[in-house]
């Protein structure tokens, strides 16, 4: 794809973002089928009517609008950001600028891209670490890899797209301080599960602008603590499931569902199973809602 460019150029200090979008992403755009209008559409630089993201109690401005946007029948599917060869675009700030557009309620797309002119790194939403790392000069290579993550055809069919994004992963892809204290008043309880003998897991959904799920871990020492928030109604009901195999209660529908208040934080480690990447959070305390 790129026979004629002399990679060498990426060390000159005068080859910036402007050349990468010129030199390297157009051409890697309209291979993949997509044009300035139709169906698989190139939108540029669109601003933001409402350029704010909401971590808590803090509002962070989203200081950069991304070069491109794709669609695909008209809805937002990926977006690419240039950067300078000299820019990181594995793991920086860079990188975190880029998901808070994906991310705000007018773009709401789940993949995000990067292109420094020597690479090309493409997240989603719900995982920390990249789903795509390639080397431009590379990429004749692994261009099928390129089409299944960003072709218009394989687009259509996002990752993970009958999970709610991990809120865990969420806070660690937004900068949010480990230490910070969530208080989730109230939580609705979907799950709970015992892990093994020291170790319990409640999965929620909570709403942070977006809806997000959450897996909230807690310790044998603080069982009592649980039971006690739980509805009088449900208390021996839970204990018996968490006493038997499988070990776990389901609360299906939203008449099922019901409220207890927990402080948590989020916690250090992640987990990948099968189907997505996700960050527990550990309780701090059971709240007793008035």
């Amino acid at each position: 794809m790129f026979e004629n460019l002399d990679f060498e150029i990426l060390n000159d200090p005068e080859y910036k973002e402007d050349s990468v979008r010129e030199d390297i992403i157009v051409p890697i755009l309209k291979r993949l089928g997509y044009t300035s209008s139709g169906e698989n559409k190139i939108r540029r630089g669109i601003a933001l009517t409402h350029p704010f993201v909401n971590i808590g109690s803090t509002t962070r401005k989203i200081n950069i609008i991304p070069d491109y946007i794709l669609e695909t029948e008209n809805n937002s599917k990926w977006i690419l950001d240039a950067k300078a060869p000299n820019e990181n675009i594995l793991k920086s700030g860079n990188v975190e600028q880029a998901y808070s557009y994906a991310i705000n309620s007018e773009v709401r797309c789940n993949i995000y891209s990067l292109c420094n002119g020597r690479k090309l790194t493409v997240f989603h939403i719900s995982e920390i670490e990249p789903i795509l790392d390639i080397d431009i000069k590379d990429i004749d290579e692994n261009w099928k890899l390129v089409e299944e993550v960003l072709g218009p055809i394989h687009i259509e069919k996002p990752f993970l797209k009958h999970f709610h994004p991990d809120f865990g992963i969420h806070l660690l892809k937004v900068g949010s301080p480990l230490d910070t204290i969530f208080h989730f008043i109230p939580a609705f309880v979907q799950n709970i599960s015992k892990v093994n003998d020291e170790l319990y897991t409640i999965y929620s959904v909570v709403n942070f602008g977006e809806d997000y799920g959450i897996s909230l871990d807690f310790g044998k020492d603080k069982f009592e603590e649980f039971i006690n928030s739980v509805p009088t109604i449900l208390k021996d009901y839970i204990t018996i499931k968490l006493k038997n195999a499988p070990y776990q209660a389901n609360f299906n529908s939203l008449e099922e569902m019901f409220p207890i208040s927990i402080s948590a934080k989020r916690g250090t480690e992640s987990f990948t199973n099968s189907n997505e990447t996700y960050i527990p959070f550990q309780v701090v305390r059971f709240n007793n809602i008035a």
